[in-house]
């Protein structure tokens, strides 16, 4: 069961890599729970969030060319899961450490509850 759940995972996370790079905006409301919370350090500004603001940037912002992205691990803990995402190239040139954290939700899909974040 568990590499099932870690395939299915995978697929989230490479659909949030495709919805960022794409600026696929329903893609990513999909996957992301509306009650997330994204948080972390962008330059000096500490950020707190809930997914629209992100969501709306990836809508309205080209990822940018050089943009590279790979699902760098997945834990699996029952019903609960830990994934890592690596990004370079976001919007000028930045780069990102991505984890996030997901839950089965009622519908026995995978969605993403949680993103903390560090930028490079």
């Amino acid at each position: 069961m568990r590499c099932q759940e870690t395939l299915e995972i995978t697929k989230v996370l490479e659909d949030y890599i495709r919805g960022t790079r794409q600026g696929d905006a329903e893609l990513l409301r999909r996957i992301i729970h509306p009650d997330a919370m994204i948080a972390g350090w962008f330059g000096n500004d500490l950020l707190v969030r809930r997914p629209n603001g992100f969501i709306a940037r990836v809508a309205e912002s080209d990822a940018g060319e050089g943009y590279q992205a790979c699902v760098a691990s997945i834990s699996v803990l029952g019903k609960t899961a830990v994934g890592v995402v690596q990004e370079d190239g976001l919007w000028d040139d930045q780069s990102f450490i991505n984890q996030f954290h997901l839950i089965r939700n009622e519908e026995d899909r995978w969605v993403i509850t949680a993103k903390l974040f560090h930028r490079d």
